[in-house]
């Protein structure tokens, strides 16, 4: 399912034409493609996961029925600057498992740990792994690059939609990164959710650490782990972006409601009582809000005001 990240991107979006009508929703799996999401991507009334600040663009949305009342959804979400799309979100589910577990676990298994490209099975170009695995139950994060053009390259399409899809990036001059930052994550446990859960997040590196690759092809890029102790500010950037990637597993985890001994073991990378930097700044502002009402109101004082402004803030 993480196979089809760049999929999503290099052919859905580039192939339907966006709208923009306002559109009446309980969650953002229906928000149409080429709506516009913002702070959180809401899964139902009770999961919401934490977005970096600004407008996502929904560039692709699948939904397909596979059995009995079991589904699967998949959404990527695109922020551009410039005309660059320099961060992605990719979420997917196959929910309503229940009873067809049985059926399905023999290829979660295999997708998640013993086929060919498991995605949670070590490679030569991961920066980062950790997982847990217990039975049927998983939980497991990877860090590492993609490389743009390898994915678009390895991807079966016809010679004819290749050319299609080339001409309409030159003709509305689209501008492709070279590669991404990339953390990916997959959960699945029924005792929390009857559903298999995927995210993805990236960033260019210009985007994260204002740093510009020198070399951008999987196996050569300063941030492969055989390449990066070559390079010390490659490497500072990849343990910087380890870290954060820590921090949306966090997230995630918050997100699905992960019991206590399915997380990762992260501490040594950040603190399980970190909370990521979107919440924590959402948090501080509003705090400081309420405080600034009570000044402004006269019930407190300058002085009361301040103390307390900067015990928030400490």
């Amino acid at each position: 399912m993480l196979k089809r990240l760049l999929l999503l991107f290099f052919l859905i979006f580039f192939t339907f034409q966006i709208s923009y009508t306002f559109e009446w929703k309980t969650n953002d799996w229906q928000t149409k493609r080429g709506g516009i999401i913002s702070n959180n991507f809401k899964d139902n009334k009770k999961m919401s996961f934490p977005l970096e600040a600004g407008e996502w663009r929904v560039v692709a949305k699948i939904k397909e029925d596979i059995y009995g009342d079991i589904f699967s959804e998949e959404r990527l979400l695109l922020q551009f600057e410039n005309n660059i799309p320099v961060r992605y979100f990719f979420i997917g589910k196959i929910d309503n498992l229940g009873k067809w577990i049985a059926y399905i676990s023999t290829y979660i298994q295999a997708e998640t740990f013993n086929s060919k490209n498991a995605v949670c099975r070590m490679k030569n170009h991961y920066n980062f792994l950790k997982f847990y695995k217990k039975g049927m139950a998983h939980n497991c994060m990877y860090v590492t690059i993609t490389d743009v053009k390898r994915e678009l390259d390895d991807y079966e399409i016809t010679t004819n939609y290749t050319a299609a899809l080339r001409k309409w990036i030159r003709d509305e001059k689209v501008k492709l990164p070279e590669i991404y930052l990339e953390y990916s994550a997959s959960f699945h446990a029924m005792t929390v959710l009857p559903a298999w859960y995927v995210i993805s997040y990236g960033e260019t590196p210009e985007k994260f650490a204002n740093y510009k690759p020198k070399f951008t092809s999987r196996d050569s890029t300063e941030f492969h782990p055989a390449n990066i102790n070559n390079y010390p500010k490659a490497k500072k950037i990849m343990k910087d972006w380890v870290k954060k990637s820590a921090k949306i597993q966090k997230d995630f985890e918050d997100f699905l409601k992960v019991k206590d001994y399915q997380k990762l073991e992260l501490d040594n990378i950040i603190p399980r009582s970190t909370k990521s930097n979107i919440k924590v700044n959402d948090s501080i502002s509003s705090e400081i809000i309420k405080l600034n009402n009570l000044y402004t109101s006269g019930v407190i004082t300058k002085e009361e005001f301040e103390k307390a402004k900067a015990k928030i803030l400490k």
